[in-house]
């Protein structure tokens, strides 16, 4: 070792040595200062209500926590506790009297008070004397150490408590709760930070019941019955254990405590409970059900041993059955005790000392009769609060412990559900972990071993009020009696969507919200009000502002969803889509010049060129030999077959066809022309008109840019969204009104006065354009709107009714109403594509019925006429057998009307006389006809004599009791006037004490106290005021202090002073007005503004002042004017500040707006703390703050901004009443100050100019004089309130109150600093709002709170700019938004993530970019992707993590649902994508050769067929007679009935009908023809040219009706949406992520390991179907949903990029991104008509067959019939000759060719050339036998010669 380490070592040494030494020296000498200091005793106080519920326990409680603490000499080492308790009895007077004696007493802290009310009074004493109160039962959440450092609260704060009922809320899913509580601080607070709390999760308190702190059974059933009017039925209940029952059991006695009901009790109820076990069975009916929280102390062996303990001490002190079960608040202040014991021992560790000393505050104050000499301030109170707050022990409530804001760690509840004769914990809650089934300890275990807390959130099973598990929906209808009265549009045009006639309301929207109403599972009456005067359309706006004024409960009709309507009402989901789109006129396009040739391919061309020669030829051979029209010269008879073919094309075939065989060939090719004719002229029309119309105006670009005028219908929101979104001019617009307007200026066009285009909305269009083809949509549809039924805001009603619609669609009964109202014609687009199926044989037996009719009716009348004419011209040749008759008359009908007509022209001649006479008879008959028919009409046209009664009322008794009434009522005033002036009489004293306290030396103090001073003098100068009474007024200045305010105010009290004016503040206020209230002395402030200083709790306490309620109205007003919707509220942390800020908060709720941020400011803040709170300020996004500050220190709040640089543009300040009191008052002031706030907008109480202010004015200086050394003292409103408040000669307006002791009329200026000075931009007042106008001014019209009429003078903002900030910003803290999106495995179109680069594409990134781009400021972004890659992530998942915070917002294909708008905000949908089924089809298109069959079923095939022949018979009865064209053989005639019947199918029968009733039957028959022809054509169209596809799946509906298994997109909402919503088991759920996935589960089917179908978005399911042929859509659409763009709750982006994609839709960018990505192939719906456009052979070639095998069968019958006649009349030339083959051919086509007469003339000249032959060789025969016989007979010889001779 060296010498230099060795000296290192040494003085190592010598430094150790030294340090022990000092400490030594520095331990030894603190010892007998810390033994002395201890005290053998110490004084403690405890101040609470003996009696209650909770203090006996608390009482007893801390009794004993004394005891155990002095018999434990571990604790304090000897020093003991004196406890002194006192009972206030539930009055805070006394609380501050008691906590002033024990300021005598010199205690060292204070166990108490019980109520928080008590606290905020005693807090003042505690703090100005330094003693720590330890409140074991004060749960006011306001209780906070900024105000009142030396209070500390040894229990649970109410905060945490109503967060556990915000929770509870939310968790149930309930909207809107209904708050009783008491109307003093601990209810008053409370239920502030329940609001706050509730807003968090979406809720709100919709109706709030304050009860006085001593309610009474009248005014506790009062609150109840508003209540039971009320909408919610979820009631919290925060009110006392005194009297908390009583509104349980008058509920109970109400019908209240039954179903719907949710009553939710704070701890107050399981309080009594624990208190009192035996409470469930003595009130078990009257609390059942209820929902009550309790306090939650973690078990432990401590607190069970203290339990057996208590148990055993209160067994002997029950009295009269009463109970000392032991509650939590016993809990707490038993640890109390033990806290303060354990915070002693620290302070007298620490060398702390219990010393005295006077409070310099009060020395002005001695003297009197209070002892003000006892009252000293504890020296070591300061270091006593440290400890306490440093203690970190454990008791019998757990760990005792406090956070940084004063408050316990670990706050946590059980929810307990008091059922039958006991109670039940239900879950448990805690600000770690939320709602959970675990105890809080438990859950902080699994906490911090998984991470999240989310999957706990859960809570048993509970048993509602009325014995019912179904949890409540939480809303009713108010059961007052009324129906909701329903306003409607009186509408003068488009009255399908809404029709009033009288008190009929009929159409569209009518019918869809009664079929809602109808699956609503309750009743809602209603009633229809109809809404303008039916001469012109009402304005929407007005019918939806006689919502918000409370004229109508809901608005039904053609209400378009606007941005600015939803600020008004609320509306349903739209159960239509109608954006605003362009109509104007269209001209057909020309189509290429061979257009024509389309319809068919080559092949068909070829095919059906050569069948018309060949059937042209066929006809030809079958007809040449008969028909002359057939024969000729062979050049001839070609030109005859080719004329004949193709003329049948056009069924003008001239050539008669007289054989049967050439007539069956005709009618079947006529027949597969007209099909051919058909199938042609409907793909040609396909081909000429679809989608080929143009217009000049293209969209509504084109017309934004021109200058043509453009229509619009009137009082609907297109002028406006076209003026202020577009910018178009308003000389451009024409207001129209009706369909026909919109038709004439269209028609006109812009050039004759007319428009060139209608702007409307799409569902008003469609309907237009239905029966008008001259006009077309042109364009994109440039909005995205939809209609929706209107409720009141936050009416429960807009949901369930948005449910029920949702079920319309689902169900298809929406479109089913649609179709029976808005069905649309052949000029809509949509409607001429409809697909048309076979067509039955009921849409023809009309027809048929009115053909069959005819031919009936014809018959009937002929054979009539033939037995008319029979029996007249047969009947003397009649026969007398019956038969012959028959026969008879048979044969007379089978004669020719000639023969008749000859017939009948005999007898005529023969009967002539008898004629004449006859004639002379049937004239003279005929004209006592007629005399005796205009008798009868003469008699017919008598008058009935009608006599009218008039019915009198009797009104002389009801005029004479209105007369004696009024005579009564004379009488009683007369009397009650007597009365009053007898009892008026009284002495005068001649002097009147009155007292005021405030602070002097402040902005208001200083001219208040001028203000007074000049009131005092003007009363005691003028006699006429007090009839000679003096005033005395004695002023204390309280310097700020609650302390010194309160012996001020007993030291008046001394002085028998009948009313104190003042205090200057809230603070003071609250705490004088207990003593004010105790002493029966008004205390009548001029500045106290605070909104909670009301008459319920404080009576005697009277504002002569504005309230800040109104003044917060004002700003709420004016943030809804500018359109903000969040703001900062920057305000002193006092009861003025939070009590304003709350009434702020409440305001702005109305508005739809809300306080984002809150920054509480220390009573005294100095420049650091303004810098602290200021930066955290400037990190959030709201740039709108309102500052509710003091004068005194509010100014360096705009410094420390200014140097933050918040001052400058962008951001909005808004001031209270304080600065414009600072201008007021101090004006001028500094140059530097007034640049400081340059463009801070503030308030001033208005008061109206009048004579008695102008004077009083002008006297100010002359009263200020001599009292402005330190500075002006101009006169603010205050100071006119003060001189008001003391002379009521109302300076500053009329001095009148209202019920609530509110100053009426109360009025606002609102005032923009600019410059060196002020300038006034409006006003407000609670009568008309805002406007430019003075207030008094519009008093005398009718009060007007629409929008509209708001309206302010511009304003120069921070920055020296005039136009509106927009309100919010990104935070300026560097950092980029994180943005979350889906990392997908299929459908990567929409989002694609490449790994490596980074990259992201897709249509929903392209549109996301697009977006941002139209923002007016830059995002500063970050996109990150979520998922694994592997499969699809779950959206709902990635949405969660904006609400943890994770990310800052979401993108991609993320559907806008229910569960997840409760985690973040969406933007406006950017795609519609609705959940849809797809499922295999079978194609049905034109594969089928035997298609032209489909159009008729068989029944209308066979029905048609057997009219062709009824008509055919009965036309040939009529005609047969008399025409030669249906005479002839029997068979001739069948065959002409069949060649007549059916030729009338193609309109080409030649043979001519001459009966009248021929004709009859003949025009009615061509008829039905006719509309059979065009609905054959019609439907065969739609089988040729439109898809049809077929699947076994229908639809939704089906599908869950069976069993089969489901596909769904994996990590879409489709699983949970089946599961929850369609009750769909999970077992038939398959998850797919592929597309390949979809299509092979949908070919494998269900039998093969597949699927049914598939469910997912339409969005996927288009971009599938559009390169998959084999499945379609099958169904409706059966959800309403969209995709949008996610981000954290109330986000202003959301709104911006809202906007954003609005414009992006407007100017087609959106279309152009669809199209860039999405654009789908010829397999999709659009593509699939170029598949059909031109016709195959493959669909004609049946016909063609039929067509050939006629030709074929009639040529070979034929060839048969020539080969027999051949044989028949050639063969025995044949064989004679005996020529060859070829001469038998040539000879046989010689035969075929000759005409079939010469053929018949050579057989008969053969045949009779044979016969004759015959006969000769017969004769020549038997002449040769006879000359054979005579050769052998002589005598025959002789014979023979003898007869030669």
């Amino acid at each position: 070792m060296s010498f230099r380490s060795l000296n290192i070592n040494m003085n190592l040494a010598i430094l150790l040595l030294f340090m022990v030494f000092y400490k030594g020296s520095s331990t030894s000498g603190f010892n007998p200062t810390n033994v002395t200091a201890r005290p053998d005793v110490v004084n403690i106080g405890a101040i609470f209500t003996f009696d209650s519920v909770i203090g006996k326990i608390a009482k007893l409680a801390i009794t004993l926590a004394v005891e155990d603490v002095n018999s434990n000499p571990e604790i304090l080492n000897g020093t003991k506790l004196t406890l002194k308790m006192q009972n206030t009895k539930s009055s805070d007077f006394l609380g501050i009297i008691e906590a002033l004696q024990f300021m005598e007493n010199d205690t060292v802290a204070i166990i108490g008070p019980q109520f928080s009310a008590t606290a905020h009074v005693i807090s003042h004493i505690a703090d100005e004397l330094q003693v720590p109160l330890l409140s074991f039962a004060a749960t006011d959440p306001t209780l906070s150490p900024n105000q009142f450092p030396f209070l500390v609260r040894t229990t649970r704060s109410d905060l945490f408590e109503m967060a556990a009922v915000a929770d509870l809320v939310g968790y149930y899913e309930w909207r809107d709760v209904i708050a009783i509580y008491v109307n003093d601080d601990f209810g008053r607070n409370a239920i502030a930070a329940l609001g706050d709390k509730l807003s968090e999760k979406r809720c709100k308190i919709s109706y709030k019941v304050p009860l006085s702190p001593k309610a009474t059974k009248d005014e506790i059933r009062k609150a109840l019955i508003s209540v039971s009017s009320m909408e919610s039925r979820i009631v919290i209940l925060h009110i006392y254990t005194s009297w908390g029952l009583q509104v349980l059991t008058e509920a109970q006695s109400q019908m209240m405590m039954s179903s719907p009901y949710v009553w939710i009790a704070t701890d107050w109820f399981s309080t009594i409970i624990d208190s009192d076990p035996s409470l469930p069975f003595t009130a078990t009916d009257d609390i059942q059900g209820v929902l009550t929280l309790k306090m939650y102390t973690p078990e432990s062996e401590l607190k069970n041993k203290f339990k057996s303990r208590w148990s055993n001490l209160t067994s002997a002190r029950r009295v009269n059955g009463s109970y000392f079960g032991l509650n939590t608040y016993g809990l707490y202040a038993y640890d109390s005790v033990w806290l303060l014991a354990h915070a002693l021992d620290s302070f007298f560790s620490r060398g702390g000392n219990i010393s005295f000393a006077n409070d310099s505050n009060l020395h002005e104050l001695r003297g009197g009769k209070l002892n003000l000499d006892a009252l000293n301030m504890f020296n070591g109170g300061s270091q006593l609060l440290q400890s306490i707050l440093e203690v970190n022990t454990t008791g019998l409530t757990g760990q005792i412990k406090f956070n940084p804001d004063g408050n316990l760690i670990n706050p946590a509840f059980e929810v307990i559900n008091v059922i039958g004769t006991g109670t039940r914990t239900i879950g448990y809650w805690s600000n770690s972990s939320g709602l959970s089934l675990d105890p809080p300890d438990m859950s902080q275990r699994k906490l911090h071993s998984n991470g999240s807390s989310t999957d706990t959130q859960r809570l048993y099973s509970v048993i509602w009020p009325g014995q019912t598990t179904q949890k409540p929906r939480g809303w009713v209808f108010p059961d007052n009696g009324r129906k909701l009265r329903i306003g409607v549009p009186n509408r003068v045009s488009y009255r399908e969507f809404v029709g009033v006639k009288g008190t009929e309301f009929t159409g569209y929207c009518i019918d869809v919200f009664q079929a809602a109403l109808n699956e609503l599972p309750y009743g809602v009456p209603f009633n229809f009000i109809a809404f303008g005067d039916g001469k012109k359309n009402p304005e929407n706006n007005e019918l939806l502002h006689r919502i918000q004024i409370g004229e109508f409960d809901g608005v039904v009709g053609d209400i378009t969803i606007t941005t600015s309507r939803t600020k008004v009402v609320d509306f349903t989901q739209p159960y239509v889509e109608s954006g605003l789109v362009v109509v104007a006129p269209i001209r057909k396009m020309n189509s290429s010049a061979w257009a024509f040739l389309r319809p068919f391919t080559p092949m068909m061309w070829g095919v059906t060129g050569i069948f018309f020669l060949v059937v042209g030829a066929v006809v030809w051979l079958l007809e040449r030999r008969t028909n002359e029209d057939f024969r000729g010269r062979p050049r001839k008879q070609f030109v005859t077959i080719i004329w004949f073919s193709f003329s049948t094309l056009f069924f003008s075939q001239k050539e008669k066809t007289g054989s049967t065989l050439g007539r069956f060939v005709l009618i079947i090719w006529l027949f597969v022309v007209l099909i051919l004719n058909s199938s042609y002229i409907a793909s040609l029309t396909s081909i000429l008109t679809v989608e080929q119309l143009s217009s000049p105006v293209k969209g509504i670009e084109s017309l934004a840019t021109g200058n043509d005028r453009i229509g619009f219908l009137k009082n609907s929101f297109a002028e406006n969204y076209l003026t202020d979104e577009l910018n178009i001019h308003k000389s451009r617009l024409v207001p129209l009104n009706s369909p026909e307007e919109y038709e004439k200026a269209l028609k006109d066009g812009p050039n004759a006065g007319g428009v060139a285009a209608v702007i409307d909305e799409r569902a008003y269009m469609e309907l237009f354009l239905s029966v008008r083809c001259g006009y077309s949509i042109v364009g994109q549809e440039f909005t995205k709107m939809g209609w929706g039924f209107a409720f009141p805001r936050d009416s429960p009603l807009a949901i369930d009714m948005s449910t029920a619609v949702l079920k319309l669609s689902e169900k298809g009964d929406l479109q089913k109403i649609h179709d029976k109202w808005l069905m649309k014609s052949a000029c809509s687009a949509e409607g001429a594509k409809q697909a048309v199926d076979r067509l039955p044989m009921s849409s023809f037996w009309g027809l048929f019925l009115l053909s069959g009719t005819a031919c009936f009716l014809a018959l009937v009348l002929h054979v009539l006429r033939m037995a008319h004419q029979y029996y007249k011209h047969y009947d003397s040749d009649c026969e007398s057998s019956q038969a012959k008759r028959l026969r008879s008359f048979v044969s007379f009908v089978n004669k020719r009307e000639e023969e008749v007509k000859s017939r009948t022209k005999r007898k005529r001649t023969e009967k002539a006389s008898n004629r004449v006479v006859h004639d002379q008879d049937c004239s003279s008959i005929d004209g006592l006809d007629e005399i005796d028919c205009i008798t009868f009409w003469e008699v017919g046209l008598l008058p009935w004599q009608r006599k009218v009664k008039i019915l009198g009322f009797m009104v002389e008794q009801l005029a004479m009791s209105i007369v004696w009434l009024l005579v009564l009522m004379i009488f009683c005033n007369g009397l009650a006037s007597n009365g009053a002036s007898t009892t008026n009489v009284s002495t005068r004293p001649d002097v009147v004490n009155l007292g005021a306290i405030f602070s002097f030396d402040t902005i208001i103090g200083k001219v208040a106290k001028v203000a007074i001073e000049a009131a005092v003098k003007d009363v005691n100068s003028d006699p006429s005021v007090l009839g000679g009474t003096k005033m005395i007024v004695t002023m204390q200045d309280s310097n700020y202090s609650g302390l010194l305010g309160i012996i001020e105010a007993l030291r008046f009290m001394e002085k028998d002073t009948i009313a104190i004016i003042g205090p200057q503040n809230a603070v003071t206020a609250h705490v004088i007005s207990h003593i004010a209230n105790e002493l029966q002395v008004p205390l009548v402030s001029f500045s106290v503004t605070d909104p909670t200083l009301s008459a319920l709790q404080f009576p005697f306490f009277v504002r002569s002042t504005q309230n800040d309620l109104y003044q917060m109205a004002a700003i709420a007003e004016m943030v809804d004017y500018y359109g903000w919707r969040e703001v900062i509220a920057l305000y002193v942390d006092d009861d003025h500040g939070r009590n304003g800020i709350t009434a702020l908060a409440n305001m702005l709720a109305e508005k739809r707006c809300k306080i984002s941020y809150k920054a509480p400011l220390v009573l005294d803040s100095n420049r650091d703390n303004i810098t602290d709170v200021l930066v955290k300020v400037a990190l959030t996004e709201s740039r709108i703050i309102v500052l509710h500050a003091y004068g005194s220190w509010g100014p360096l709040v705009f410094d420390v901004a200014k140097y933050l640089g918040m001052m400058g543009t962008g951001y909005v300040w808004i001031a209270t009443s304080w600065l414009s009191t600072l201008i007021d008052t101090a004006s001028p002031l500094p140059s530097g100050m007034m640049d400081d706030m340059q463009g801070v907008l503030t308030l001033r109480m208005y008061t109206p100019e009048t004579e008695l202010k102008r004077k009083f004015v002008l006297r100010w200086s002359n009263l200020t004089s001599g009292q402005t050394s330190k500075g002006p003292i101009g006169l603010n409103a205050y100071g006119l309130y003060a001189y008001d408040t003391v002379n009521m000669t109302g300076v500053s307006g009329p001095m009148k109150f209202t019920p609530k002791k509110d100053l009426i009329r109360p009025a606002f200026e609102i005032i923009n600093v600019i410059g060196t000075g002020i300038r006034t931009i409006g006003y407000w007042s609670n009568f008309s709002g805002l406007s430019v106008v003075r207030p008094e001014t519009l008093y005398t019209k009718p009060p007007n709170h629409s929008n509209s009429s708001d309206k302010l003078y511009s304003v120069i903002w921070p920055g020296q700019t005039t136009q509106k900030p927009r309100g919010w910003v990104f935070p300026n803290n560097g950092r980029h938004l994180r943005i979350g999106v889906p990392k997908r495995v299929s459908f990567r179109e929409f989002v694609s993530y490449t790994e490596g680069n980074d990259m992201f594409t897709g249509y929903s990134i392209d549109v996301f970019t697009a977006a941002l781009n139209l923002l007016p400021y830059a995002v500063p972004y970050k996109l990150i992707p979520f998922g694994d890659g592997h499969k699809n992530p779950s959206v709902t998942e990635l949405v969660h993590k904006i609400q943890t915070g994770e990310y800052d917002g979401a993108i991609g294909d993320i559907a806008i649902i229910t569960n997840r708008t409760r985690m973040a905000d969406f933007t406006q949908p950017y795609i519609e994508s609705g959940l849809v089924v797809v499922a295999p089809v079978t194609p049905t298109l034109n594969s089928n050769p035997w298609a032209f069959l489909r159009p008729f079923n068989p029944m209308m095939w066979g029905v048609t067929a057997a009219f062709f022949l009824i008509v055919g018979t009965a036309v040939w009865i009529l005609e047969h007679r008399h025409n030669d064209d249906f005479r002839g053989a029997p068979k001739k005639q069948f065959v002409t009935i069949l060649w007549f019947s059916f030729s009338t199918w193609f309109f080409a029968h030649r043979e001519n009908t001459v009966s009248t009733l021929g004709r009859l039957v003949l025009i009615v028959w061509l008829f039905v023809v006719l509309i059979i022809n065009s609905s054959y054509t019609a439907s065969l169209t739609s089988i040729l040219t439109v898809q049809q596809l077929s699947s076994s799946i229908k639809g939704i509906h089906a599908l869950l009706s069976s069993n089969a298994p489901i596909g769904y997109q994996q990590g879409s909402f489709a699983r949970n949406y089946l599961v929850d919503e369609l009750n769909v088991d999970k077992s038939r759920l398959v998850p797919l992520i592929m597309p390949d996935d979809y299509a092979k589960a949908l070919k494998a089917g269900p039998h093969k390991g597949g699927v049914a179908a598939v469910i997912d978005e339409r969005a996927y399911i288009e971009l599938f179907l559009s390169s998959r042929c084999d499945f379609s859509v099958v169904g409706q659409e059966f959800t309403k949903t969209g995709w949008g763009f996610a981000f954290a709750r109330d986000s202003p982006l959301a709104v911006d990029l809202s906007t954003a994609l609005l414009k992006l839709s407007e100017n087609g960018d959106l279309q152009r991104i669809h199209d860039k990505w999405l654009m789908r192939t010829p397999c999709a719906s659009q593509g699939a008509k170029l598949q059909v456009d031109r016709l195959q052979l493959k669909s004609f070639w049946g016909l063609f067959v039929i067509c050939g095998t006629a030709c074929f069968l009639a040529l070979a019958i034929y060839f048969c019939m020539m080969l027999h006649q051949f044989s028949k009349h050639n063969t025995e030339e044949l064989v004679t000759t005996g020529s060859s083959r070829s001469t038998r051919v040539q000879t046989f086509l010689t035969f075929v060719d000759e005409k079939e007469e010469e053929v018949k003339s050579r057989s008969k000249r053969r045949q009779m050339e044979r016969t004759s032959n015959r006969s000769a060789s017969e004769d020549e025969s038997m002449y040769n036998s006879k000359r054979r016989h005579l050769d052998q007979s002589p005598s025959s010889v002789s014979n023979v010669n003898s007869n030669h001779a």
